[in-house]
């Protein structure tokens, strides 16, 4: 999964396509001498950055942000999580985005919230004094059982946002998922306990070997 960040300039103004809203744009700096790198953004209709895709006008300049991906024929694909233009250049300093990278921790069970289902679930890295972080991030519907099913160990990239919360006078962060990518294991076996959030350690063959080659 690849997050850019990218400075575009409208190329056609946008059109319907199937409840999403497509833009063709292109990056930012474009002289005679570069050739300028086309990127076409899609998000839904009624999200609130799909709205805003539909506002934007040809030869505007705008920031967006979100996983991208490439085409064979070197057109870069977003779907924005951000849209930043001068009229709502303030949501730049409230943008809400974590990357966490790490193993997952000890299984987790799918629960039943009203019409939705959540899974909870921890993930653990090392610092560079081998200490042990924990997070524990949420999944949602059709990401939640994906979650849950998994083997502890499994190297995993998640982003999302943070929201904070308050039960029994005790204050909470939360770390709902938006996407995530589970990655290939090494050959080395996790052990049986691959992670003891209550002792705060972890086996290094649970964090398994992140591989940023995307």
């Amino acid at each position: 999964m690849n997050i850019l960040l990218l400075g575009l300039r409208v190329t056609n103004e946008s059109i319907e396509r199937e409840g999403s809203c497509e833009l063709n744009a292109e990056a930012l700096p474009s002289t005679e001498r570069k050739i300028p790198t086309k990127v076409l953004l899609s998000q839904k209709s009624d999200h609130y950055v799909g709205k805003l895709l539909g506002k934007l006008e040809e030869k505007e300049i705008f920031l967006a942000i979100g996983p991208t991906k490439s085409d064979p024929d070197g057109l870069l694909k977003m779907q924005p999580m951000l849209v930043v233009r001068k009229d709502n250049w303030e949501d730049l300093l409230a943008i809400n985005l974590f990357i966490a990278t790490g193993g997952l921790g000890p299984k987790a069970e799918e629960n039943q919230l009203g019409d939705n289902t959540v899974t909870n679930r921890s993930l653990a890295w090392q610092d560079e004094n081998q200490e042990t972080n924990w997070m524990k991030v949420s999944c949602w519907n059709e990401l939640s059982a994906q979650l849950a099913d998994l083997p502890a160990g499994t190297p995993t990239i998640a982003v999302g946002r943070i929201s904070t919360s308050e039960k029994d006078e005790r204050i909470f962060l939360n770390y709902g998922v938006d996407k995530i990518l589970y990655l290939p294991r090494t050959q080395k076996a996790a052990p049986t306990r691959a992670a003891d959030p209550e002792k705060g350690r972890v086996s290094p063959s649970a964090l398994g070997s992140l591989d940023f080659s995307l």
